[in-house]
């Protein structure tokens, strides 16, 4: 059986390996700048985050040595899981920054959305093999449009915005690989803006409303629901070619930035190494999407091409969003960067979903596995 482990993990998918690993050092770094900054520095946070990797690392080797497609046969169990998930947390969840979204156990928290993306993603992916060619009926359209609605309407009523767009990206993206037609298409994205004004109108804070105006009227509130992305963009801005340096960012070792570990950590990250940082950042998460859709697009059969694009567009989705935010061109919407933002419910989840893919990766490579 070791043995057996052993020659699994040797065919990982390297460069998906070490591009992941570079993101995570990135947040490891950024959120050791900021806490050297402090005195005296708080480690607990870093100290944390390290913890989160460790057991996501543990997690990700034990999603490799399964075979993936033993998933599959889970996918109703999976959906339901992320049912129950999200309305648990609507009853006996905690509210932290206006957003009732987690579980806390003997003072550690669990948001447990992050985990009902990766749930989401396996078991449209098993439908999507099983009926991606009959897309074309609407039947399926209007089936799985109400699994996801059903996810996204018990997000909303946290609210949590973000993760409804996260959901729905993910929904959308794998949609476009089925069978469907130019017209439903166009007539699924018309009921799209018309429950996305539904929800704005009915379902939204006040504050995520104000967040949403903020975009388009930057100038209106700077020094109140546009401080955020205003002192995100001064901390963008001032990084230039290569950055202030490792601690040396004004913005964020003043305090000038909210967030520095979670939200806005890609600013913390552009203040202090620049242009040629952000540059090594973004190539990282491109190499991760480019090498989990090509090993998607070589998977043995159907559920492993949709699982691996499904991983591959939730981490578009959310990196959009994250620098998106950061930079004043999307709502702050309080999505992690996946690797890098502190948190250990997005670490683990984004390792999980890694460590599927890469089990894809290896099964393709190899034959008569154990697992």
């Amino acid at each position: 059986m070791a043995r057996s482990s052993l020659r699994i993990l040797a065919h990982l998918d390297w460069p998906l390996a070490v591009a992941s690993g570079v993101l995570i050092l990135f947040g490891l770094v950024a959120l050791a700048s900021v806490t050297v900054a402090k005195s005296p520095p708080d480690w607990s946070t870093f100290t944390q985050q390290g913890i989160f990797v460790g057991v996501g690392l543990v997690i990700f080797i034990g999603a490799v040595l399964v075979d993936y497609r033993t998933i599959r046969g889970l996918s109703t169990v999976a959906y339901v899981v992320a049912v129950l998930l999200l309305l648990g947390v609507l009853f006996f969840g905690k509210e932290i920054r206006s957003t009732t979204g987690w579980f806390v156990i003997a003072g550690a928290s669990f948001q447990p959305v992050e985990l009902a993306k990766l749930l989401w993603i396996i078991a449209f992916s098993a439908y999507l093999a099983r009926f991606a060619r009959a897309f074309d009926q609407w039947r399926h359209l209007f089936i799985s449009g109400g699994f996801v609605a059903i996810l996204i309407g018990l997000v909303l009523l946290q609210p949590d915005l973000g993760s409804a767009v996260v959901l729905g990206g993910i929904f959308l993206g794998l949609l476009l690989m089925a069978n469907i037609r130019g017209r439903q298409i166009a007539i699924l994205l018309t009921l799209l803006v018309v429950l996305g004004s539904l929800s704005y109108a009915f379902l939204l804070r006040d504050y995520q409303k104000n967040r949403i105006q903020q975009v388009f009227h930057p100038e209106a509130d700077p020094l109140g629901q546009g401080y955020n992305v205003t002192q995100a963009l001064i901390a963008v801005g001032s990084g230039q070619l290569f950055g202030r340096g490792f601690g040396q960012g004004t913005q964020s070792q003043l305090n000038f930035l909210p967030e520095q570990q979670t939200d806005f950590i890609f600013a913390v990250l552009a203040e202090e190494f620049g242009f040629v940082g952000v540059l090594l950042l973004l190539g990282s998460f491109g190499v991760v999407l480019v090498r989990t859709l090509s090993i998607g697009r070589h998977a043995r059969e159907d559920f492993g091409a949709f699982l691996c694009a499904g991983v591959a567009i939730g981490y578009a989705v959310q990196v959009g969003i994250n620098v998106g935010m950061n930079v004043g061109l999307f709502p702050v919407a309080g999505i992690p960067l996946p690797f890098v933002s502190a948190g250990g419910s997005s670490m683990v989840a984004s390792l999980l979903a890694l460590g599927m893919v890469q089990s894809v990766a290896v099964r393709r490579r190899t034959s008569g596995l154990e697992s």
